[in-house]
């Protein structure tokens, strides 16, 4: 290599740490004006929960506090006392798709999950999958993912949506339009704490599953864990995996907890 080459890569080197750095302050400005927008105006908002829809003045709600890891500033949610969900923050529930979606790419662009290809594997067989039965990947991710293929390759139909990161696998897609099927089962790992509107998802998955057709999810936040980033906004405590089931169309069959494993499987009614 030249020293040409190496200057041009040390040039190279220094742009990226300082983009990086700019992105880092600037995301993390915005989040904190909106910490001081929300202080404002919270305490006078009326709130919903977005498993049982309770609706009460802010004053009636326990609030957990945490502290975004990746820059989002105070997540403050919501504990609700009909159903246990913990839901929030609600700074993060009040934005659009479009900006979620923008947020998730920023994300995604310089971090990556760890490989829960086992886990995944462990969830997709809780739905007694069977041969010639076609199942469906949700939030599958990126390069870090090898569930699709290593499925597909022991006979399984299976395939993989995910809006989020980029996919590296020709059976997965990027955009909900893209999903025309039924589906038999339905399976993921480590998604459904991310859902904004999980009464929403789960009746759009009951339009895409089969009559008598089972959905798996599995994550550590069916208990109050990983709280500490702002793209978690879910967390079904108490009665509240229930409680979702019973009004989109499902029942739950099955519950299986081993450490931060914890795998729910719904059955569509």
């Amino acid at each position: 290599m030249t020293d040409a080459d190496l200057d041009l890569a040390a040039r190279l080197a220094r742009l990226e740490r300082a983009s990086e750095r700019a992105e880092t302050h600037f995301s993390a400005a915005f989040w904190r004006a909106l910490d001081v927008a929300y202080a404002a105006h919270l305490p006078q908002r009326r709130l919903r929960c977005i498993v049982c829809e309770r609706e009460a003045p802010h004053r009636d709600w326990e609030v957990l506090e945490d502290h975004c890891v990746f820059g989002g500033g105070r997540l403050e949610r919501y504990c609700c006392p009909r159903c246990g969900c913990v839901f929030g923050p609600q700074k993060v529930l009040d934005v659009d798709e479009a900006f979620m979606a923008r947020e998730y790419e920023m994300l995604y662009a310089r971090y990556s999950e760890a490989d829960l290809t086992e886990d995944e594997i462990r969830t997709f067989h809780s739905l007694r999958p069977e041969p010639g039965r076609l199942y469906l990947d949700w939030g599958c991710g990126g390069g870090w993912s090898r569930t699709v293929d290593h499925l597909r390759a022991e006979g399984w139909d299976v395939w993989g949506y995910e809006p989020s990161a980029q996919a590296t696998s020709p059976h997965v897609v990027a955009r909900r339009e893209e999903i025309s099927a039924r589906f038999d089962g339905i399976f993921s790992n480590n998604v459904i704490e991310h859902f904004r509107e999980p009464l929403a998802q789960f009746r759009d998955f009951r339009r895409i599953l089969r009559d008598g057709g089972r959905m798996a999810h599995a994550s550590p936040c069916y208990e109050y864990s990983y709280a500490h980033t702002r793209f978690h906004t879910l967390f079904l405590l108490g009665r509240s995996a229930r409680v979702l089931a019973e009004r989109t169309g499902f029942e739950v069959v099955d519950e299986v907890r081993k450490g931060d494993y914890i795998n729910y499987v719904f059955q569509a009614v």
